[in-house]
């Protein structure tokens, strides 16, 4: 991630100098939006595997029925598909946010100067031995990530 966004900068840096500009310095590999890109290559497998896996229980007949009733594709995805696979959504969406609460590696080497997500916290507190400061991050990232599921678990018991 760093390498051809960093050449990106660079080459941009050079254009804007080479049009009379002044430079910009890092403006991709130096700000949140690589940490976003990071965040979204690292988690898409698990959003994706969750969707798709509830997508897979749609029958295809649905689909066509939709169709043979004069829907267009897209009101059939609106009308027929997302209410389907709602669930699984909600599913996605909150492994999504507990993974990425507690990711560590793709914050420490992505994250901007002077930029912080807990896990950071909880990693600077402990490295530098002081436990009772991290105590408090770390049960942050544990009860957030434990709310949204329990909310969801609940919220998914009553529709069903």
């Amino acid at each position: 991630m760093l390498i051809p966004f960093t050449k990106v900068d660079l080459w941009l840096n050079e254009l804007l100098v080479n049009y009379g500009f002044s430079q910009i310095g890092l403006f991709f590999s130096g700000s949140l939006f690589i940490l976003v890109v990071g965040y979204l290559v690292r988690f898409s497998a698990i959003a994706v595997g969750s969707i798709d896996s509830s997508l897979a229980q749609v029958s295809p007949s649905l689909d066509q029925a939709s169709r043979s009733l004069g829907q267009s594709a897209a009101q059939t995805i609106r009308r027929i598909n997302l209410p389907l696979i709602r669930k699984g959504m909600l599913t996605a969406f909150i492994l999504v946010l507990i993974e990425a609460m507690k990711e560590l590696p793709t914050a420490l080497l992505l994250r901007p100067f002077n930029f912080e997500t807990l896990a950071t916290y909880v990693y600077q507190f402990v490295s530098d031995e002081m436990i009772e400061y991290a105590a408090l991050p770390a049960l942050l990232i544990v009860l957030m990530g434990l709310l949204p599921f329990i909310i969801v678990n609940r919220l998914l018991e009553k529709s069903s």
